[in-house]
């Protein structure tokens, strides 16, 4: 499902990067492929995932093995909580604070594309594919939209 969400992110600001023909670049694409993902993937989704963490921790205790009232639950669920709002509102911020919120997923996705890999479920081609394309492909993908956006590059803020 949330593969799903992330092709419609990637799709959104692609869309919306063509509209405007006068404006049309590499930079401005770049930017607005980083501002979609973070909102459409690593915000919205993330931003429930963490409250249910912190409502509910047993499904997340699971994940982890250990028991819900481990402190690693709460602390991730908290994390998981800043992180996702900082990518929600880092669009109507400047460059720097796209910056400061698609590092940290990139480098969570990256290093959660490494685990499941090592995992139970990350071996053979049907596993690792699945593991990219639910993780290590958010890496790619904002890693490259901050790639190709220019430094100090700057688009208007949605709204």
């Amino acid at each position: 499902m949330l593969s799903l969400v992330l092709l419609g992110a990637v799709i959104g600001a692609l869309v919306h990067a063509r509209r405007d023909p006068t404006r049309r670049s590499p930079a401005r694409t770049g930017e607005l492929i980083v501002r979609y993902t973070l909102v459409a993937y690593c915000g919205l989704p993330m931003l429930l995932i963490s409250i249910g963490i912190l409502v509910a921790p047993e499904g997340m205790a699971e994940i982890l093995p250990v028991g819900p009232s481990a402190p690693i639950v709460a602390f991730f669920g908290w994390a998981y909580l800043g992180m996702s709002l900082a990518a929600v509102l880092a669009p109507w911020y400047s460059a720097s604070a796209l910056l400061a919120a698609a590092l940290p997923w990139a480098v969570y996705f990256a290093g959660a594309t490494v685990v499941h890999l090592h995992g139970p479920g990350g071996h053979g081609h049907g596993g690792a594919l699945l593991v990219f394309a639910t993780h290590g492909l958010v890496s790619v993908i904002l890693v490259a939209g901050l790639a190709m956006a220019r430094p100090g590059a700057r688009v208007a803020p949605p709204g």
